[in-house]
């Protein structure tokens, strides 16, 4: 388990680093921001909210792997905060993303990184 304080891009391969293993996530599952106005819905498009999931920071949410065996025992929700299964651990030592259209492509990091290169 850890923080998702650089943005899921950058924090899922850190995860996978750890425990030498990939992952695959459903792109449809991640959770999405939606912006309040006033009480008027501002909405962002769908790639926009997306992008804003997977490389934003400073969520204050966490991400937890548990054996497919066990997930089943999980409450939908802890303390008000949803649960949200996004994906699944692999083998492979790859991030994948996959699209509601059947495409698969590696998930680059884009969240914070105070160490990359620009």
């Amino acid at each position: 388990m850890m923080d998702l304080s650089d943005g899921l891009s950058t924090d899922l391969p850190r995860l996978c680093a750890a425990s030498r293993v990939g992952a695959r996530i459903e792109a449809t599952k991640i959770p999405v921001v939606r912006l309040q106005n006033r009480g008027r819905s501002n909405r962002l498009s769908p790639s926009t909210a997306l992008d804003l999931a997977l490389n934003g920071g400073d969520d204050y949410e966490l991400l937890f792997t548990v054996h497919p065996t066990k997930a089943r025992r999980l409450p939908r929700s802890f303390r008000g905060v949803p649960l949200t299964d996004i994906g699944v651990i692999t083998p492979e030592r790859t991030i994948v993303l996959a699209h509601r259209d059947g495409r698969s492509a590696p998930l680059h990091s884009r969240g914070w990184d105070p160490f990359r290169k620009s």
